[in-house]
């Protein structure tokens, strides 16, 4: 009983036990879910701001916390579009996050997550993400992000897709956000 204990005491050092118990659990409740939902609906799931979420301060969420929730909404859009896997693809992989925070997300309030497939080129998929409490409807957050997809041209492959024939037009924040992106890599490559 004892070497249980420290076992899983060790597990829990050394591993992110929760995050991997999480995962597995978002992998059987995809499956098991009937239906799809298509590449351009916005798809929604719900959190609750726990103690293991907050920062030192004990009273709102953790910035680190809010990327781990998009990596939640991303697996759970993957599984619902039936986006994945990408045909040839190496490997798609998050390559930028943008986050905005507007107001603090308070401990022990429940949320939602809305994410959305907002834009595309031929090398990555872009994401908004909104955290909404429920309490009060704010959007206390809003993050974009940039899922890079090795080994596979996504212009190609996103028109298997009725949905997306034709591209959206480029969000103006998404613009924006993508030219700031090449300067610093254009800094970077010096």
């Amino acid at each position: 009983m004892w070497s249980l204990a420290v076992f899983v005491a060790l597990l829990y050092a050394v591993c992110d036990v929760n995050y991997f118990i999480r995962t597995f659990f978002t992998v059987v409740h995809v499956l098991l879910l009937p239906g799809r939902v298509k590449v351009t609906d916005k798809h929604t799931i719900y959190g609750f701001c726990t103690t293991q979420d907050v920062d030192f301060l004990l009273n709102h969420m953790n910035n680190g916390r809010y990327l781990r929730e998009l990596d939640f909404c991303r697996f759970y859009w993957y599984g619902r579009t039936r986006f994945w896997p990408l045909g040839n693809a190496k490997n798609i992989l998050q390559g930028e996050c943008m986050v905005r925070y507007r107001r603090m997300l308070p401990i022990f309030k429940p949320y939602k997550v809305e994410t959305q497939l907002v834009w595309w080129d031929d090398r990555s998929i872009y994401f908004e993400h909104k955290f909404i409490t429920l309490h009060d409807g704010f959007i206390r957050t809003v993050a974009y992000s940039r899922q890079r997809a090795i080994g596979v041209n996504l212009l190609e492959y996103v028109q298997q897709f009725p949905e997306c024939r034709e591209r959206p037009e480029q969000p103006a924040v998404l613009k924006g956000w993508i030219e700031s992106n090449e300067v610093s890599s254009q800094q970077l490559r010096k």
